[in-house]
């Protein structure tokens, strides 16, 4: 199954504490109350630490994590990308 993605729907998500300028994107997937969040690991010098077959979109980044919910809130976004980046070991 092929996702959409809704070309109106997206939203930056940044960690920007101890000296630290990591970022991610979020998009809307078409017809679910679906955020896939979007890492670039290569952005970053980083080692990709996701499943091998996991989605990646070209300029991008890789699907790191997905939230539910219909409208993304920005501060539970970014507080889910630093729990991500914490979990791996990237903070």
């Amino acid at each position: 199954m092929d996702l959409v993605y809704e070309d109106k729907y997206h939203l930056h998500l940044g960690y920007y504490e101890n000296n630290c300028d990591y970022e991610s994107i979020a998009y809307k997937r078409q017809s679910e109350d679906v955020w896939d969040i979007f890492f670039d690991f290569e952005q970053y010098g980083l080692k990709n630490s996701t499943k091998e077959n996991e989605l990646t979109l070209e300029g991008i980044g890789t699907r790191i994590f997905s939230i539910h919910d219909k409208e993304l809130n920005y501060d539970i976004g970014v507080q889910k990308f630093k729990k991500w980046l914490f979990r791996n070991k990237i903070i």
